[in-house]
């Protein structure tokens, strides 16, 4: 099964230097994984994915989709760039990166957590209104599983673990850096990880709200 390209430009503070990991962004080209299903205009998880927080950089008023042409420009022209993260805006890209980590964990957290109106007794789950609070759990709890079944592993060096004191340990002993592996995104960068971390949980509700339709069988 394709895997679907996560992207962000991710900049976070570790041990007094930036820690960067540069991937694409999800495209509103790119197919999700598998075939959505035939009536379907659109691929759920492909625009699911693209709800998620995103950096975004401008420079005066100049929106940006990288930070190496926004940075030119700011250089060029004299004028400051700026990161915006949802309402929020920063100039540091420390502080800009670790927004996006935060945000992103609370719109996976929202996402996933029923949320019952006092007044009208609809409860949300999913980005859906339910008027049904059994069912929403059972779409809560199916979710929950998915979820549940991402994890972050750690490698250093030649060994991998589960454990992060185990491997907290292991880095010690040889002195060398741990390494954070989720979904098989690798990174040394702890804010890196977390980040990975909630994408790929969120990737996996979506799945499993929306898993891709079987090709049907051949027949001779």
């Amino acid at each position: 099964m394709k895997s679907l390209k996560i992207g962000l430009v991710a900049m976070a503070l570790v041990s007094g230097s930036y820690c960067v990991s540069v991937n694409n962004f999800v495209s509103a080209e790119e197919k999700c994984d598998g075939k959505c299903a035939a009536s379907a205009a659109k691929c759920p998880v492909t625009e699911g994915l693209a709800k998620l927080p995103k950096l975004a950089y401008t420079v005066g008023d100049e929106a940006l989709c990288c930070e190496e042409s926004a940075k030119a420009l700011a250089s060029s022209s004299g004028k400051k760039l700026v990161y915006t993260v949802g309402k929020e805006k920063f100039e540091c890209p420390t502080k800009a990166f670790t927004s996006l980590v935060e945000q992103t964990e609370k719109f996976v957290a929202d996402f996933s957590t029923p949320h019952t109106c006092s007044v009208s007794g609809t409860t949300t789950v999913a980005g859906e209104s339910m008027t049904c609070s059994v069912k929403a759990g059972e779409v809560a709890a199916k979710m929950k599983k998915a979820m549940d079944s991402v994890a972050v592993s750690y490698k250093v060096g030649d060994k991998s673990c589960q454990c992060p004191t185990e491997a907290k340990t292991i880095a010690a002993e040889k002195k060398l850096k741990t390494v954070f592996v989720v979904d098989k995104e690798e990174t040394e960068c702890e804010q890196t990880a977390r980040l990975n971390l909630a994408r790929a949980k969120y990737k996996a509700a979506l799945l499993a709200m929306n898993p891709p339709a079987k090709e049907e069988a051949k027949t001779n």
